[in-house]
């Protein structure tokens, strides 16, 4: 096929624009912290809430972030569970900061635990042209770490409020801080998951997290046991219902007012495994 020279050169004029450098985002630090649970012992619960906490939020537009992470028994060597947090990348990013992100979880017996975690992101490959296909314009980027915990009869009972407000149990390894830079590079359609085909470019070295800033207060403990009450309840999803559920309007209605406290104090409720 031949190209009459305007042609081509408009061709490669929009193989360029999608690589095109922009000042188009917010710069500064984000930062994720795994806030609950910490290296301590805790009472048996029937729930235990699994809190990470999203500092400077409206950074994370075009990061596609994802939260991951497992819990295993050590004391039996064996029996584990795992839960992902992908709808993160819907979130209203700019409702809320810190933007927390939690999970309950039922069922753990007494006995001695570990968590590990995962935090995944996308960034600018500044490496790919736009000219050749070779690579991908997009680096997909992981961070993990773990905690371990003990639940114990006779411990002190599961409380995010008290634990998040004790500097002492805080450990600066279990966060990551990733430096926005405010530049944004336009990607081609196929990078579907992309928001406005649109990826942001990392700077370089990483700042040192610190998870220690962040505290939960009691607004937002309440407003996750809300959500995870509304959840119990709602006639339409659960299959085990506590006794004490309103009947089935009364539960709708209590489903709706517990997701909408919960938009308001946290910015997202919490998933049942």
């Amino acid at each position: 096929m031949h190209f009459k020279p305007w042609t081509a050169w408009s061709l490669l004029a929009s193989l360029v624009s999608f690589w095109a450098v922009a000042d188009a985002a917010d710069s500064g630090i984000l930062e994720v912290d795994l806030l609950f649970p910490r290296n301590e012992t805790y009472a048996p619960t029937e729930w235990i809430p699994y809190v990470f906490s999203i500092q400077n939020a409206k950074l994370a537009k075009y990061l596609v972030p994802l939260i991951r992470y497992d819990v295993w028994n050590l004391t039996e060597g064996g029996g584990s569970f795992g839960y992902t947090h992908q709808n993160l990348r819907w979130a209203n990013w700019s409702s809320h900061d810190p933007y927390f992100v939690h999970h309950f979880h039922s069922g753990l017996q007494e006995g001695r635990w570990r968590l590990n975690w995962e935090f995944g992101y996308a960034s600018c490959n500044e490496h790919w042209t736009g000219l050749s296909s070779v690579g991908d314009p997009v680096n997909y980027n992981r961070t993990v770490g773990s905690i371990e915990f003990t639940i114990q009869a006779g411990g002190p009972a599961v409380d995010v409020v008290a634990a998040t407000a004790n500097d002492k149990t805080c450990s600066n390894e279990n966060g990551v801080a990733i430096n926005i830079t405010g530049k944004t590079r336009e990607v081609p359609p196929l990078n579907e998951e992309m928001p406005d085909n649109t990826c942001v470019v990392v700077g370089s070295p990483q700042p040192t997290p610190t998870p220690c800033q962040v505290k939960v207060d009691s607004a937002v403990a309440a407003s996750m046991t809300a959500s995870l009450r509304a959840k119990l309840c709602d006639p339409l999803t659960s299959t085990n219902r506590p006794a004490d559920c309103p009947e089935d309007n009364a539960a709708q209605k209590l489903a709706v007012a517990g997701v909408a406290c919960l938009a308001v104090a946290v910015g997202m409720f919490g998933f049942l495994a």
